[in-house]
């Protein structure tokens, strides 16, 4: 591929992958702040957050499934129909929302059971998830709408929107879980509060943002009532693979977070600070993978195949580059990171494990996340995807489960049996490709 391709690809990740590492600092600052609190809320806060990391992967696994189809229309230039895409997702995505936050108000604590049987994390864990679950609503439309507008090359409006929420969830915080400014200290649940601020004031910029500047989809509230069933038929056809997919990968992880969140609290501080770590690593990979999506969806709406053949094998070099250079770079700054928080011996001996754990994770995750949510999705090959992405998972689930209660292995060697469906995606993944079955022209 030529120097323009790769300018364009840069031109559409950079403001992603900004994105990315803004919405990843926010959850380091939570953890970094909550972890000065102790373990125990610092263990709350993360099992909390598996709730909020299954409902935004749904949330996000419905606006890709209708980003498959807006990218395509998008490179035809059918406006009409693509507006008509936007108008039902949303309506789905404030569905979804209420039944989460309704669940969250209702029963907490039963949600933390799930994850964990330490009555302390428990109580702590419910507190945080009573007052957090407003925000699952503003997330569900912001992240709607803004996944529907990347589709549509429009990537530098989640930057300084993210840009804002990361202070703003920093500034309360700071206020409420410490005691500010004539402000109570209020712990964990001063960081729920954090976090509501700034899903409000994420959800107040998209809304502004759609009526004075935006000239593409044109969105207004009158647009809810748009609908057709031929294309909710297509979405259906090409969305609920990806919704499927993410659903069964995001409860299968929730899963790994319940496996290990039952070895023990300290496991689960452990686990929570690398992972973060691990996240934030991988922020510029997946807005690469976020822009694969948006190339290779304009390329097949526009019936360029041969292009979207040449493009797909440069992205994957590009991929397992960034994978080397990741896996890297979170070795070589655990150090210092891990000097951030107040850990107990015995804890800090368990990131340190987990930590290799993930250097060797990433380099696969770099390849196979990017392909699936990048090239698979941005071409239509939506069933192949899901597939993939959830088969290996589960099948490790059951020897992740055993390792952990039954041989009683060390708690990162755990999380290499249960991350090994990585590998095994990437694989595939490279197999699939070698084809031309994963091309598929969603346009009508």
């Amino acid at each position: 591929m030529d120097k323009t391709f790769y300018r364009n690809l840069l031109a559409i990740t950079t403001p992603i992958a900004f994105q990315n590492i803004i919405s990843y600092s926010v959850n380091m600052m939570d953890t970094l702040m909550l972890g000065s609190l102790g373990e125990t809320v610092l263990s709350a806060s993360s099992l909390a957050g598996q709730v909020f990391f299954l409902f935004s992967i749904l949330v996000s696994g419905l606006g890709c499934g209708a980003g498959v189809l807006c990218s395509q229309y998008f490179g035809k230039r059918d406006l009409k129909n693509l507006r008509k895409i936007a108008a039902m997702v949303l309506k789905l995505a404030i569905g979804l929302s209420v039944i989460f936050t309704l669940i969250l108000l209702i029963c907490p604590a039963a949600v933390m059971k799930i994850f964990t049987p330490e009555a302390a994390v428990i109580e702590q864990g419910a507190k945080y998830l009573r007052v957090v679950a407003v925000s699952y609503i503003c997330f569900g439309i912001t992240t709607t709408f803004l996944i529907v507008l990347r589709s549509l090359q429009d990537v530098k409006l989640s930057l300084w929107i993210y840009t804002v929420s990361f202070f703003t969830n920093v500034f309360f915080n700071y206020v409420f879980i410490f005691g500010h400014f004539g402000f109570p200290r209020m712990g964990i649940v001063g960081a729920a509060l954090g976090t509501v601020m700034a899903r409000g004031v994420e959800v107040a910029l998209v809304i502004i943002y759609l009526r004075k500047y935006e000239k593409v989809l044109k969105f207004k509230p009158i647009m809810l009532k748009l609908y057709d069933r031929i294309l909710f038929k297509d979405m259906i056809k090409y969305g609920l693979p990806v919704i499927v997919g993410e659903l069964f990968w995001g409860i299968g992880l929730s899963a790994h977070s319940a496996i290990l969140g039952h070895m023990g609290e300290a496991v689960v501080a452990a686990n929570s600070i690398c992972n973060v770590l691990h996240q934030f690593a991988l922020s510029f990979v997946q807005g690469v993978g976020s822009a694969s999506a948006v190339i290779m969806g304009r390329y097949i709406g526009a019936g360029e195949f041969d292009m979207a053949k040449k493009a797909s094998k440069a992205l994957v070099k590009f991929f397992a580059v960034c994978g080397v250079i990741t896996a890297a770079f979170l070795l070589s700054v655990s150090g210092p990171f891990f000097s951030f928080y107040s850990l107990q011996p015995a804890t800090l001996k368990l990131a340190k494990h987990f930590m290799l754990a993930y250097a060797f994770i990433t380099m696969f995750r770099a390849v196979s996340a990017p392909i699936i949510g990048g090239i698979l999705w941005g071409s239509g090959d939506t069933r192949f995807a899901a597939t993939v992405d959830i088969s290996f998972l589960w099948c490790l689930l059951p020897i992740g489960f055993m390792a952990a209660f039954k041989w009683h292995w060390n708690p990162a060697l755990v999380l290499v049996i249960l991350r090994l469906e990585t590998p095994l995606k990437m694989v595939a993944c490279l197999i699939r490709l070698r084809g031309d079955k994963w091309i598929k022209s969603t346009v009508r």
